[in-house]
């Protein structure tokens, strides 16, 4: 399964849905190995995740021609591994990609704004995973970005919203998921939050996901519940269930 997070916007969640994501995806039997690929050359992901100390010495550029021993580890992620980002990134994508394991999801966290490498990445993706922000702001970006991914082949039923920084509390965050819902309903609209979280803000300096920082917190249950609505969305043939 290759799933891209995008939003042209940025500070949006990408990163942090694609590492919580990913650790998710494990811990409820849906994946047997979840590979994080950082295609964002702020490297947001790979500075959250990645080894502590000199620079991984193969990247995402040598991952994208082949080399799959550039995913490490993630220390303290049993089955979450990371392909770490650079600045120097290729303009597009190579023919083929690595073939991925049987049970394993590979999660792409891409910059923001467009490029023909993203562009060439959302063509291959099985799922696009949209954070959206619950602001008039953000909603005024879907139209947008769709208008984006119809122009990569990308067709409606392969694209997820995902509302992320919610708050239940808030008028103008239910306004914004009632409209989302009236123009676009199920199963693009996905139906769960990611709601705003102190914990979710910390981990990344922690250098963890959030499952390693604050396991019963809000945002690990949001991530798990996230996890599951794109698991049971999928075909039968797609899905895989731990022994």
């Amino acid at each position: 399964m290759l799933l891209m997070i995008h939003n042209q916007k940025g500070g949006v969640g990408k990163t942090t849905t694609a590492a919580n994501l990913g650790a998710a995806l494990l811990r409820d039997g849906h994946a047997r190995r979840v590979t994080l690929v950082d295609l964002d050359p702020q490297m947001h992901l790979t500075a959250m995740l990645g080894p502590v100390g000199a620079a991984p010495v193969l990247t995402v550029k040598d991952w994208l021609a082949g080399h799959t021993d550039a995913a490490l580890p993630v220390d303290g992620e049993p089955g979450l591994s990371l392909v770490a980002g650079t600045p120097d990134l290729p303009p597009t994508l190579p023919d083929a990609l690595p073939t991925p394991e049987r049970g394993e999801w590979r999660v792409i966290d891409t910059a923001p704004g467009w490029s023909p490498l993203v562009s060439a990445m959302a063509a291959r993706a099985d799922l696009v995973l949209c954070p959206t922000e619950p602001d008039f702001l953000g909603l005024s970006g879907v139209n947008r970005l769709l208008s984006r991914l119809d122009a990569a082949g990308v067709a409606r039923d392969r694209v997820r919203l995902l509302l992320c920084r919610y708050s239940p509390r808030l008028a103008l965050h239910a306004e914004v998921r009632a409209r989302l819902a009236e123009r676009f309903g199920g199963p693009m609209l996905l139906p769960v939050e990611i709601r705003t979280s102190v914990r979710l803000a910390e981990a990344p300096g922690r250098g963890r996901t959030i499952f390693g920082h604050a396991p019963r917190s809000s945002g690990s249950a949001d991530h798990c519940a996230l996890a599951r609505a794109l698991a049971q969305g999928l075909p039968p043939e797609q899905h895989w269930h731990v022994a």
